[in-house]
Formats: structure tokens, C-alpha cells, sequence
């Protein structure tokens, strides 16, 4: 994205998208639904964690490229906690695993201890995150 009105936007179109994402993982841990708890929680993070690497104008195509992306820039250098960039990363094998293995089903105490760490990481991803 060349023009920089449309990567702000686009960049708060992320920011928005994983707030709302987040909300729909609540809704779904209120309903038991953990497996779908665990892919909105993934999304969440993958959301927060791309708008912050295109606000830094960093452009990656794959899911793994902005894990990998954002650990480089963001954990290894001290922004992101190593603890907290766990959360996304768990979330993204975890994801994985309800969305693509049969017979994998994931319990209330998996799911509910990331509700919190998941609130957090993309806290902190937003709030690193600069608008002109």
C-alpha cells in the first residue's frame, strides 16, 4: 500500500478488527464453545500483531511470516515480552490443532488463562502502534 491514507486506515481497519475479534472470543468462552474460543483468541493477536507490522512498514503475506516478522522486530529487540509473544504463538499451534485435527477438542482450563494474556498481548501490540 503505497498511499498513506489508506495504510492508516487500513492499519485502524486491523486495530478495530482485532478488538472486535477478542469480543467474539469472550462471547464464545461465555458459551462453552472452546475450540472456536481458542481460533477468535488466534485471530485476535494475528490482527493486532499485522497492524502493528504495517504500521512499521514491514509487509509480510503469510500467517507464519508475521509470526516470524514480529518476533524479529518486536520481541528479540525488547518492545514485546518473550512471555507475552508465547501467547500469541501458543494460540497460533493451538489454532492449528482445533481448526485442522479431528478429535481435538480443548477444555475450559486450556482456554480460560488465555483469555486474560491474550487481552494483554494486544494491548501492548496497539499501544506500540503510531498514527500521523
Amino acid at each position: 500500500m503505497s498511499n498513506p491514507e489508506n495504510l492508516d486506515a487500513y492499519i485502524r481497519y486491523r486495530v478495530e478488527k482485532s478488538k472486535e475479534v477478542f469480543e467474539a472470543a469472550e462471547l464464545l468462552a461465555n458459551a462453552n464453545m472452546w475450540n472456536s474460543t481458542i481460533n477468535r483468541l488466534y485471530y485476535s493477536c494475528f490482527h493486532a500483531a499485522s497492524a502493528l507490522l504495517l504500521n512499521k512498514n514491514i509487509e509480510v503475506r503469510t500467517h507464519t511470516g508475521v509470526l516470524s516478522q514480529f518476533s524479529e522486530n518486536f520481541v528479540r529487540t525488547g518492545m514485546v515480552s518473550m512471555e507475552d509473544f508465547r501467547t500469541y504463538s501458543k494460540l497460533m499451534n493451538w489454532r492449528s490443532k482445533s481448526d485442522y485435527s479431528d478429535m481435538h477438542d480443548f477444555e475450559e482450563e486450556d482456554v480460560l488463562p488465555l483469555l486474560d494474556k491474550t487481552r494483554k498481548f494486544i494491548t501492548i501490540v496497539i499501544s506500540l502502534i503510531s498514527f500521523d
